[in-house]
């Protein structure tokens, strides 16, 4: 699989005080946790824009600020929850003849290009690609063509990972994944990505 043929799908809120990243709020204030997330989404962005020439941000708010300033196409992720989100990217990627589709989250701003790299070519010989983290999730998931795999899947649980890939196998279908990373949720995981590579140019305004 070409990177050039895949459409890559970066799921975003925007960094509204209070409604992202509150678990960091137990170290940084709520616009200090939405400034984090602000410079952790950019990272993400930018690194897709950086690799692939077909990238769109699902947003919470398409409308907000924070969106305007990347060049990129933005599409309202709509109502339900994370899993019936993702499905209506996957539709609506598939329906514009996307060869493949890429899902990425805005919490791993240390993720290594390697990581994207390889995560294209498993799509050769896999039907779906993920890429497990260390709470039980995941911060990537491809396919390559539009499957729905996240039926009775609890978000943020420690059991994502695992639904996920019951759903997969109980379709006959193939998987790989990746080695396993990790989120930035909490605030000792800002200096882990830090040390993992990412290089944060710290707070900022949003």
């Amino acid at each position: 699989m070409e990177m050039d043929d895949i459409r890559v799908i970066v799921m975003c809120k925007a960094p509204v005080p209070g409604a992202v990243k509150t678990r960091l709020m137990s170290r940084y204030s709520a616009a200090q946790a939405a400034q984090w997330h602000a410079t952790m989404a950019t990272t993400v962005i930018e690194r897709a824009k950086r690799l692939f020439n077909d990238v769109v941000i699902a947003a919470d708010d398409p409308k907000h600020d924070f969106f305007t300033g990347f060049g990129l196409p933005v599409t309202i992720q709509a109502e339900g929850d994370l899993g019936d989100r993702m499905n209506r990217q996957i539709g609506l990627a598939f329906a514009d003849a996307a060869s493949a589709v890429l899902l990425l989250g805005t919490d791993s701003p240390h993720m290594p290009e390697s990581r994207l790299v390889a995560a294209t070519h498993a799509l050769e010989h896999a039907d779906v690609v993920l890429g497990p983290v260390e709470d039980g999730g995941y911060d990537l998931v491809a396919m390559n063509r539009p499957l729905s795999v996240f039926s009775g899947v609890v978000w943020s649980s420690d059991q994502v990972l695992h639904k996920t890939l019951e759903n997969i196998l109980h379709q006959g279908l193939t998987v790989e994944q990746l080695g396993i990373g990790f989120d930035v949720d909490f605030p000792d995981d800002i200096e882990k990505a830090r040390q993992a590579g990412w290089i944060s140019p710290g707070l900022h305004s949003v």
